[in-house]
């Protein structure tokens, strides 16, 4: 384990007493209050970006716009995206292992490089292709859908000129899941929703979807911020505000969410939690491992009945 993951587990504890606190004195309502009447208070807590009356499914025009600033940065592997490169250290185990948990593929093939040869997987927000690609290189076959054009000419583009071994693996669409739903349903061994569920106000539309696309005793994988303030400060306070390596904006506390909350949500449409891993990413050496809790970010697995 890194040695920074004993600095991250007191900065936890802090954050837990501190929220403790908040509850117990009712802060929360008082900031709730003060930022209805004035606005954004707090630095990255609430989203104060004008909002769309009438939104296309789970689909923010604001957000999609503010995901196409980030076609110049998504595939430089050394540069601000580059934990999202090295985050295939605990998606892709995530998958694979939920996967040979539930019978998909046998768990003596976890370790092979084609290990998900023969399972068709549709990743529900794929951005610009980073882990339909990892997911591919083990031989799944990966529909990558986005609702942003940018993200998925990016897509296609990677795909073309730099993997093109892949090309028989992967396939894009500039599609919504809830609009790819209706002609796709219960077609996917596994949906991925991966980095997701923090950028959209209509969660439950979108998990519905999801379910929706998978077959019966398909796999359901999401990965996302919790909403603690732990989670606040490592992944708003410090990359966007201390550190400055991500733009502003790119994060909220009001979107994140608990995976109690996703659990409550998904069993509504016939999907059981199996499962949620917690996430410890260093850093200083650029390394994702797997922890004992799910204080900050996390990796849910479901299952469809």
């Amino acid at each position: 384990m890194s040695p920074y993951y004993g600095m991250y587990v007191v900065i936890g504890l802090i954050f837990r007493v501190l929220e403790i606190i908040t509850s117990f004195l009712k802060l929360n309502v008082v900031l709730e209050t003060l930022e209805a009447r004035f606005g954004n208070i707090i630095i990255g807590r609430n989203d104060d970006r004008p909002k769309e009356e009438s939104p296309k499914d789970s689909v923010s025009k604001t957000e999609i716009d503010h995901m196409a600033s980030l076609v110049k940065i998504w595939w430089n592997r050394e540069g601000s995206a580059k934990m999202l490169h090295s985050f295939h250290q605990v998606r892709v185990p995530l998958v694979v292992d939920g996967l040979a948990e539930v019978g998909r593929i046998p768990k003596s093939d976890t370790s092979k490089q084609d290990c998900l040869r023969g399972v068709k997987i549709l990743e529900a927000g794929c951005g610009g292709g980073i882990l339909a690609e990892d997911l591919a290189k083990r031989g799944a076959h990966v529909v990558g859908i986005d609702p942003c054009k940018e993200m998925i000419e990016l897509a296609k583009t990677h795909l073309d000129t730099e993997s093109a071994d892949l090309k028989d693996r992967i396939e894009y669409h500039l599609i919504t899941v809830e609009e790819h739903a209706k002609e796709f349903a219960e077609r996917y061994d596994a949906i991925v929703c991966s980095e997701v569920m923090e950028h959209v106000d209509q969660k439950e539309s979108i998990l519905e979807a999801c379910v929706k696309c998978l077959k019966p005793g398909g796999s359901l994988f999401i990965t996302t911020e919790n909403q603690t303030m732990l989670a606040w400060f490592i992944f708003i306070i410090i990359p966007e505000y201390i550190l400055k390596f991500i733009p502003k904006g790119t994060h909220y506390y009001e979107k994140f969410i608990a995976p109690v909350q996703i659990s409550k949500i998904i069993e509504k449409y016939g999907c059981k939690t199996l499962r949620v891993r917690g996430f410890f990413y260093d850093r200083m050496s650029n390394r994702w491992s797997f922890i004992g809790n799910d204080d900050c970010n996390y990796g849910l697995h479901a299952v469809k009945n």
